[in-house]
């Protein structure tokens, strides 16, 4: 079987984080979580990471049962153990991604097997109610609606440092817009995390947000932070070998 298909034109009908901030999505990946034994057994989600004014938040997003998927190797896609073949448009993750769109984000760079596309995109996220997938109420035990965290504004698309909706630059310009200063400073930072061996980019992301050298930037460290999670930059260094989501000193 194929990958499982991951465009919001695909998909098919069906079935407590922050909230009202700008953000930028510094790591996306499928997991299998039981919610910290709130679940029975776990399922697969979509766990994304978010910097919001220098601070990390995580939210995770249903995307089936689990009899339906599993992440694969890399936890950039899905991988069927059934016959479905796509994400239902209920699916928690399925409206996340179906948000992008009517806020503008070019269906056309949304790859069908893998959403590391979603690393680096800056926009304004708000919760907005919505039916639970597989819920017989769309209240929770207090009468409060179900709420699924969204993007209601792109503010620019992930690689090319632009506004949404300007003209497109190449994800090369992104990265040297960022000034020289602040690359070498974080190319700095960076090999001093790497000196333990290797490291996948999502921890080494995590350890940035509480790096001290980090903090100390101020205006510069949301800069810093944007341009880690760029997999051009990271892919552009000659300082360390950047591949299959993870970091080694060169």
């Amino acid at each position: 079987m194929g990958k499982v298909n991951l465009r919001p034109d695909s998909f098919a009908e069906g079935g407590g984080l922050a909230d009202d901030f700008d953000g930028v999505i510094t790591d996306v990946r499928f997991i299998m979580t039981d919610y910290n034994g709130k679940s029975q057994e776990a399922v697969p989600v979509a766990d994304v990471k978010f910097d919001i004014d220098g601070e990390e938040a995580s939210q995770m997003y249903s995307v089936g049962g689990k009899n339906d998927f599993v992440p694969d190797e890399t936890g950039m896609g899905l991988d069927p153990l059934k016959g479905k073949s796509t994400l239902t448009k209920r699916s928690n993750f399925g409206v996340f991604l179906e948000s992008l769109i009517a806020a503008g984000f070019p269906l056309k760079n949304m790859e069908s097997d893998n959403i590391s596309y979603l690393n680096g995109l800056e926009g304004h996220f708000l919760r907005k109610a919505s039916d639970a997938k597989g819920s017989k109420q769309n209240t929770n035990k207090d009468g409060e609606a179900y709420t699924v965290l969204v993007c209601t504004k792109l503010i620019s698309l992930p690689g090319n440092g632009k506004k949404a909706g300007t003209k497109k630059g190449t994800k090369k310009a992104a990265a040297a817009a960022a000034s020289d200063e602040v690359a070498e400073a974080l190319t700095g930072i960076i090999q001093g995390l790497l000196l333990d061996g290797e490291l996948p980019k999502k921890d080494m992301l995590t350890a940035l947000f509480k790096n001290d050298d980090i903090k100390a930037m101020g205006d510069d460290k949301k800069v810093a932070l944007k341009l880690a999670a760029d997999d051009t930059f990271l892919a552009g260094r000659g300082e360390w070998v950047y591949a299959d989501g993870k970091l080694t000193l060169a």
